[in-house]
Order: C-alpha cells, then structure tokens, then sequence
C-alpha cells in the first residue's frame, strides 16, 4: 500500500496517461467522442473533459470526494457550495476555464503560469476547429479572462496538496511555485559506511544513487556523466552544495560526506 499523500496518488496517476489521440473519427462527425473514459463513467460519445476529470479520482480511489457530473458549471457550482472552491491553484484542482467552455487538472504553477492536463482537448498549438480529441497538456496564464477559477477537494487524508492560496481551507501554506516531477527510485541501500569510504574512484550503485539524489534536490555540480557509479572530483562540489542547503557553513560543508548529511540526504531510502 502507498504511503505517499493522497494528492501525490491522484497526480502521479494523472501523469501516468500518455498523451495522445483517444478518440475515433469519421467523416459525418468528425471526432466522435467515444473513449474508455466515457465507457468507464457510463456516458460515452458525449464531450468528456470532465468525465476525464471524474475517471482520474475514481482511479485512483478518490470519486467519492468530488461530484459524479458532465458538466463543468455542475462541478463549479458544487465546489462553490461546500467552500471547496478557489482563484488561486493547487495540486489536482481542476480548473474551470471559459466560464464552464473545458476543464483540466492542476499540474503545475508558478507566479504567473498554471501547468495542466485533461482529456477532451488538443495537442498544444493544434487547431481542428474547437472539438478535442485526446488528453495534452497545456499551460495558461494564472490571470488570464480564460481561467475562471479552480475546484480544490478535500482529500480524506487530511493532507493539503501544494497550494498556491493564501488562506486555503484545507490548512496549507501558499507556495510561489510547484511543478510535478516523477519520483526518484533507487535500490536500498546500507547505512552511512563510514568518511573513508568515499575515495575517488570507488565504484558502486550506492555511488549512483547518491548521484541521482543530489540531482533531485538540484545539487548536481558533479561531472560523472560517463560513469555515473564511480566517485569522481565534481562530486565533492557537489555534495559540498548540498550540505550548505543544509545550513552548514565553512568547514562544516566539506567533502567527504558525514553521517548527518548522509542520512539527511536518504540515500539508503529513496
């Protein structure tokens, strides 16, 4: 069973869709509308930008929590109805845009732009005349007419997702920015083995995975790009940078690393 918080299943499913053409299409109609989604709703060949929604949370065990409907007035009105609704966007929200015209789902934001995803639209920079025919991503300018506001659900867990509202109800801190990023996987590894260890040129999967976490956290100044389990010189940069996020200083951010950091780090628990 999955620890992460229930926002992170929601969005790591979410991005699990490729992104690409779902409909059929014939020449009376065009795109015809007929998707697994709508099959999976039990309202198929009708438009499903919010079906898509609605299947998104139901596959990933959260539909009770947000309203069964087509439409995306409905789920705007619903929202408003029970203080679930919001001008700013968070996690999985899924956006009104053009006053009930289409919806996606949260995907990112920053300052200025809200990232998103959903089904019933079009590639970036198509045009077949308004009909979707797939799920894409899009982005969109947080203050732009077009945005008309976001639905932000309750999750069961309690957990507030990465929210860019001040006064979020669900208890959250307002971040300036947030963008979904795959999680980073690696073996398990032993604990701290000890400053001597960490020689130039020692060779190991745990040298890989220390790799593949310093470039999670941004840390990633070490030149190792031709052998990615071997200690090289760059590493010593670059640990050095991630022990100063840290808050160590001076001779306390040195290379090699130390237990503290080692552990703070999670390299034997990615």
């Amino acid at each position: 069973m999955s620890t992460s918080p229930q926002w992170r299943q929601l969005t790591d499913h979410l991005m699990s869709v490729p992104e690409q053409i779902y409909e059929g299409w014939n020449s009376t109609v065009g795109w015809d509308n007929y998707t697994r989604w709508g099959r999976e709703f039990g309202e198929d060949g009708v438009a499903w930008c919010v079906i898509f929604d609605w299947c998104t949370y139901h596959d990933a065990g959260l539909d009770a929590i947000v309203p069964k409907v087509d439409n995306v007035s409905a789920f705007s009105d619903w929202a408003q109805r029970r203080g679930q609704w919001s001008a700013y966007p968070s996690a999985g929200a899924w956006v009104n845009f053009g006053n009930g015209a289409h919806t996606e789902m949260v995907t990112g934001f920053d300052a200025d732009t809200v990232y998103t995803k959903g089904g019933n639209s079009i590639r970036a920079g198509a045009v077949d005349h308004g009909q979707g025919n797939g799920v894409w991503s899009h982005s969109n300018p947080r203050r732009s007419s077009y945005v008309t506001g976001y639905f932000a659900p309750r999750y069961p867990d309690g957990e507030c997702p990465p929210t860019a509202d001040p006064q979020d109800p669900r208890g959250g801190s307002a971040i300036t920015a947030w963008r979904w990023a795959p999680p980073v996987t690696a073996p398990t590894f032993e604990p701290f083995p000890g400053a001597a260890w960490f020689t130039t040129g020692r060779r190991s999967p745990i040298v890989s995975a220390m790799h593949d976490r310093l470039v999670a956290v941004g840390c990633d100044r070490y030149e190792s790009s031709r052998d990615k389990d071997v200690i090289g010189p760059g590493d010593k940069t670059s640990y050095e940078a991630w022990q100063r996020t840290c808050g160590f200083t001076g001779t306390a951010a040195s290379w090699p690393p130390g237990r503290t950091t080692w552990d703070l780090l999670q390299v034997p628990n990615v």
